[in-house]
């Protein structure tokens, strides 16, 4: 099994023995169709659910992405540590293959759907309003050519500001080098985004989201929709 379920366990205990009040909080959105950094995965609207557990400066997600028709899904564990003014957050992606036999704790070389990626961020700093993120897989990302990984970069900056109440976010992302994203550098994500939380005095809010995403790279552009509940 891999070294980062030893770090996932660390962290989860970590979190029991820390002695900081534990907080949870969870949403569930509706969208349109699931774009992940400039790309579709599968052709339908996506259901995607999210329970994130934190006490002190330590965070457990646990993210899920289906879509209607089966043709993509995706559970993901991702602990994060925040330190200074910025986030060190470790991400297993598990994807399974439509169609193919998935076993979620099969490692074997060819049946192995994880991938993992670190990646530090200043997303959290709620002072700092230019936000930057840079993200490296380090496992799961093989160079089929060479055997080799790719090491598949991306970095991605945005400049969140409020607008009559709606929060608007542009948004850039790229990577650097040839890897899972592109052949080369190139710019793959940019677009903006417009959200909304509704608060009608209830134990849970309405998120409401509209992002428009631009892929120059393989000249693809979408319009998505997304609205849910969280509390």
């Amino acid at each position: 099994m891999y070294p980062y379920c030893c770090l996932l366990l660390f962290i989860l205990g970590s979190l029991a023995a820390s002695g900081q009040k534990l907080a949870g909080e969870a949403e569930i959105l509706l969208l349109s169709r699931h774009i992940w950094r400039g790309n579709q995965l599968g052709d339908a609207i996506a259901v995607e659910p999210s329970v994130t557990i934190s006490g002190g400066r330590f965070s457990f997600n646990i993210w899920a992405a289906r879509t209607t028709n089966n043709s993509y899904s995706e559970i993901d564990l991702i602990p994060s540590y925040q330190f200074n003014h910025f986030s060190l957050t470790l991400l297993d992606y598990y994807n399974p293959v439509p169609g193919e036999i998935n076993q979620y704790l099969n490692f074997q070389e060819g049946k192995n759907r994880h991938s993992v990626e670190l990646n530090i961020d200043n997303y959290s700093i709620d002072k700092q309003r230019f936000k930057w993120m840079a993200g490296t897989f380090i496992l799961g990302d093989k160079n089929e050519e060479t055997g080799k990984p790719f090491y598949s970069t991306y970095l991605e900056f945005k400049y969140p500001v409020t607008i009559f109440g709606i929060k608007t976010e542009p948004f850039a992302g790229l990577t650097p080098f040839k890897g899972y994203y592109a052949d080369k550098f190139a710019i793959i994500n940019a677009g903006i985004s417009f959200s909304k939380e509704i608060d009608l005095k209830l134990p849970f809010t309405f998120p409401l989201s509209l992002s428009f995403i631009s892929n120059p790279y393989s000249k693809q552009s979408f319009v998505i929709f997304a609205g849910g509940i969280a509390f």
